[in-house]
């Protein structure tokens, strides 16, 4: 994750799954996620348009993003909540994060190159 900086993102093509048409968006680069499952054993994850990621703030919120958005500037963590809105992204500072978990959310997203 370190690595995944905005000089970094790649341009991404997905489809649409409300649509015949596709979505272009910056993505990581990141291939696979090592995490820890409910049952508490390292496994892999590999990356995908549906992975979301939920960041827990110290204040007790949460915020929802693609994984795929997500990259690092400095100490802050800055992603995209919306692939259908663009300009919805959040700033988080690194030191105010309590929790990060991540899940396949299930949407119809696929690359499509």
């Amino acid at each position: 994750m370190v690595d995944a900086t905005e000089e970094t993102m790649r341009p991404a093509e997905i489809n649409n799954p409300l649509t015949y048409g596709s979505l272009s968006y910056p993505a990581n680069n990141i291939d696979r996620l090592i995490v820890i499952n409910k049952d508490g054993k390292r496994t892999y994850l590999t990356n995908s348009p549906s992975i979301e990621m939920r960041v827990t703030h110290v204040n007790g919120k949460r915020y929802k993003f693609y994984f795929d958005t997500v990259y690092l500037e400095n100490d802050t963590l800055k992603a995209e909540r919306s692939r259908f809105i663009a300009g919805l992204s959040r700033q988080i500072p690194l030191d105010s994060i309590v929790k990060i978990e991540v899940q396949d959310g299930g949407k119809k997203f696929k690359y499509q190159n």
